[in-house]
């Protein structure tokens, strides 16, 4: 019960009326609750307890953040791996000849086959379609009185490899390149013979390489047959003779677009094309000297796109597979790094 006298509902207030949290006043017994030793550690406890959830809130959600930074960072990494000068080696297929020689588009003068001397080699502009078998040949023997025949194991063998690979030519230059590329086929199939200094030498060796160390690298062969198709479906561009009249309009583009002084820009091409063109000069009324054939050459034709089938016949010295051959090298991979077959 109040003490007489005191209002237990607060000053100001009637019995019924409702009081506001902030002008509560508490009682005497309330304050020393309160104040009581194990009400005070009870809700230091309440208050640590409530910090330390958030901290390990806190603490997740940065680790979330740090582990989605270490995989953002990872996939970066890798992306840049990839993206290496390692990676990103010419990994195109190529047929080229040896390293030291001195025929065919590798001669002092290989006429035709030059544009295969700016590349090293037939550079297959698509990927090729590859056709590989190996082989374990078996002797098979018919034993007397069993239901089943005997076999014994006389050798192994790589097959013939099949390329089949399409070529285009959108341009003379892509043209020529193609006629390289046939004439080389041709060449290659053919012994040294007659006025040659190697008559009597069969074809040479070319070696395959492409599609990274493990699949061709340097792989030895010869060129056992070479099958192209002249399309009827498709138009032809010249070789050797850009245009219809035999003049040379990648030397006219050249000229046009030149950056010296007086020749430069759109005006300059302008004033060489008139320059070029023969017609007389202020009020000169002499009649324009013949043109000037930018090459004798006759103009040979290629398709725009054809097909090319090539068949190779592994070759391992005799040399090689006495003394460098070993199963478990050639298991691992070893070996195809060094031309292995």
């Amino acid at each position: 019960m109040p003490e007489d006298g005191v209002n237990p509902y607060g000053p100001g207030y009637g019995q019924g009326e409702e009081i506001p949290a902030s002008d509560i006043v508490s009682t005497p017994a309330e304050v020393a609750a309160a104040n009581d030793p194990a009400a005070v550690a009870l809700r230091n406890a309440e208050q640590q307890t409530n910090q330390a959830a958030l901290q390990a809130g806190d603490a997740q959600e940065a680790a979330a953040q740090q582990s989605a930074t270490l995989d953002k960072a990872r996939a970066q990494n890798t992306i840049a791996n990839q993206r290496s000068t390692k990676n990103n080696n010419d990994w195109r297929v190529k047929l080229r000849l040896a390293p030291k020689a001195d025929y065919l588009y590798a001669a002092p003068m290989p006429g035709i086959l030059k544009p295969l001397k700016d590349t090293g080699g037939v550079i297959f502009p698509y990927t090729p379609s590859i056709t590989t078998s190996y082989k374990a040949n078996y002797a098979t023997a018919d034993i007397t009185h069993s239901n089943y025949k005997g076999y014994f194991y006389q050798g192994s063998a790589v097959e013939p490899v099949t390329l089949s690979c399409p070529f285009t030519a959108q341009s003379t230059v892509e043209a020529e390149y193609l006629l390289a590329v046939v004439h080389f086929f041709k060449s290659v199939t053919k012994m040294f013979y007659g006025q040659d200094p190697q008559r009597g030498t069969p074809p040479p060796l070319v070696y395959l390489t492409g599609l990274g160390q493990f699949q061709f690298n340097e792989h030895p062969c010869v060129v056992q047959s070479f099958t192209y198709e002249l399309p009827t479906d498709v138009d032809y561009i010249r070789a050797y003779s850009p245009n219809v009249n035999n003049s040379s309009m990648l030397a006219q583009r050249q000229a046009s677009n030149s950056t010296t002084s007086g020749s430069g820009g759109i005006l300059g091409g302008l004033v060489n094309r008139l320059e070029s063109s023969g017609l007389p000069q202020g009020g000169m009324v002499a009649k324009p000297a013949p043109p000037t054939l930018a090459s004798t050459t006759q103009p040979t034709y290629v398709p725009t796109k054809m097909n090319i089938t090539i068949t190779l016949l592994p070759v391992q010295s005799r040399q090689q597979v006495s003394k460098n051959f070993s199963l478990r090298q050639y298991a691992n991979g070893d070996l195809l790094k060094g031309g292995f077959w």
